[in-house]
């Protein structure tokens, strides 16, 4: 046997193996175990999830990783604890804790206005915002300022064209006065990381953030990769769970990070010491006891969260089309969960906080399903379905008219009456289409894959029925 091979073999061996040690330590035994096992399978079983994987840190260690289903619903290859999963906005954390490394080195200073490190920046609307408001959602960005940077494909990650479109943002509020996610803020943080590190952001990330912290299988997406061992990203398409091929995973800064159960174990770990990595500012008190209320640092934060007790809660979570994580950290406690999900569903979050809890001693739940109209596919057969009916009652009025015609109970009549109306009809169909085809926000290739091909169709059966009403306007029925 190859050298390689023997290595590779042995590899899995040992993380099979610490699989089973970690599992007998978690909870309170091998009977919590067990009942946790029940529940996710559960879970998965209710809500066709092909794979899962998931991370739980006790006492500020790892106490339990294990791995579901699988990472392709094709292959049928097995998910593992070392499975790179996406993080979609869960990413947002990791690009805090780069900016609080160059804070750290005396590099960039986050109470100074953001156009101090993005010239591009400078104009009027920008004047007052820091790097701490783009950190904290209060630039006056908004979510419909997202889709200003390119998407979809590798012009997705070009950050210096983020940086020039988004300069031109007319921002809704002064920096700092309102709150508003939007993924842009931290399109822009990226930016902020690469032109102060001076190296390219997915680099910066791996030598300064992942391998310091121990995260040897994250990273940040360069160049989307299907044939790699990464859980392939999966979707809800006409009724069945399918391997997605959707092109949207988000942008730099903002998502684009994938990790394994083992990476964010580590990861949570670290964050349960007062300074992880020591790049927090040095102050004294543990850096949980510094975040602003509300969001900070790529948290969402919650000082007394009613889900837990009224204990300060710090959560993220991550959806794609493809995929869906969580993260629930109860740092006082030294309390965490991570729940990565190689499909888009609405649980990795309800999962996560059911383990925090059932750490701080209550039951877990019992598994739920997901409503279905919170499924784009849903809304997609829906909306085909609709648009079925439109073209059939469109093409039946249009037959009608032109029988009528024919026979002469109808005939084309002109005056400016009906022709305006016949215009104003036309208009709306071609401002449809065109809205639809052309300039749509998101644009097409963003939206969940049934989508692209279901309201496209509903569209262009509303423009042929609103076309086929303005030619029945024009041809009015003949008086005796």
């Amino acid at each position: 046997m190859a050298p390689t091979v023997k290595a590779r073999n042995l590899g899995q061996s040992a993380a099979a193996l610490a699989v089973v040690v970690l599992s007998v330590h978690a909870g309170s035994g091998a009977t919590d175990s067990q009942r946790l096992d029940r529940f996710l399978r559960s879970e998965m079983q209710f809500n066709g999830i092909p794979g899962l994987s998931l991370a739980i840190v006790e006492d500020a260690r790892v106490s339990y990783v294990r791995a579901y289903g699988v990472r392709n619903g094709e292959s049928r290859s097995a998910m593992q604890v070392d499975t790179p999963t996406d993080l979609a906005s869960v990413s947002k954390a990791f690009t805090a804790l780069g900016l609080l490394r160059l804070e750290r080195e005396g590099t960039i200073d986050l109470g100074l206005a953001a156009s101090t490190y993005l010239p591009e920046l400078e104009g009027a609307a920008w004047q007052g915002v820091t790097v701490r408001d783009l950190i904290r959602h209060r630039s006056g960005l908004r979510r419909r300022h997202d889709f200003l940077v390119p998407c979809c494909s590798e012009a997705g990650l070009d950050l210096a064209a983020a940086e020039r479109r988004l300069a031109q943002s007319d921002l809704e509020s002064p920096g700092g006065a309102t709150f508003s996610y939007a993924n842009s803020n931290y399109v822009l943080l990226a930016a902020i990381v690469q032109r102060m590190s001076g190296v390219p952001f997915p680099r910066y990330m791996r030598e300064q953030v992942f391998e310091p912290l121990g995260m040897h299988r994250t990273k940040v997406i360069e160049h989307p990769d299907r044939s790699s061992d990464d859980a392939f990203p999966h979707e809800r398409q006409w009724g069945r769970i399918r391997v997605s091929p959707s092109r949207f995973l988000g942008w730099y800064g903002s998502s684009q990070v994938k990790a394994s159960a083992e990476d964010m174990g580590t990861y949570m770990a670290a964050l349960m010491r007062p300074k992880p990595l020591d790049i927090s500012v040095p102050e004294r008190g543990p850096w949980w006891d510094r975040l602003e209320p509300e969001y900070d640092l790529g948290w969402n934060v919650s000082e007394e969260a009613e889900w837990l007790n009224g204990e300060l809660v710090l959560e993220h979570t991550g959806s794609l089309w493809g995929a869906d994580t969580a993260v629930a950290l109860a740092p006082r406690r030294g309390l965490g969960a991570a729940v990565l999900i190689n499909a888009g569903t609405s649980r990795a979050q309800p999962i996560a906080r059911a383990i925090v809890r059932k750490l701080r001693g209550t039951p877990l739940p019992d598994a739920e399903r997901s409503s279905r109209f919170e499924s784009p596919d849903t809304w997609s057969q829906v909306f085909l379905a609709s648009a079925a009916v439109l073209f059939v009652a469109s093409m039946w009025r249009a037959r009608q008219l032109i029988r009528q015609i024919r026979a002469g109970t109808r005939a084309w009549s002109w005056n400016v009456g009906r022709a305006v109306r016949a215009a104003i009809l036309t208009s709306l169909a071609i401002v449809l289409m065109t809205v639809i085809f052309g300039s749509s926000q998101p644009p097409l290739a963003a939206l969940p894959t049934t989508i692209q091909t279901a309201l496209p169709a509903l569209s262009a059966s509303v423009s042929a029925l609103l076309v086929v009403a303005a030619a029945v306007g024009l041809a009015p029925p003949r008086r005796p």
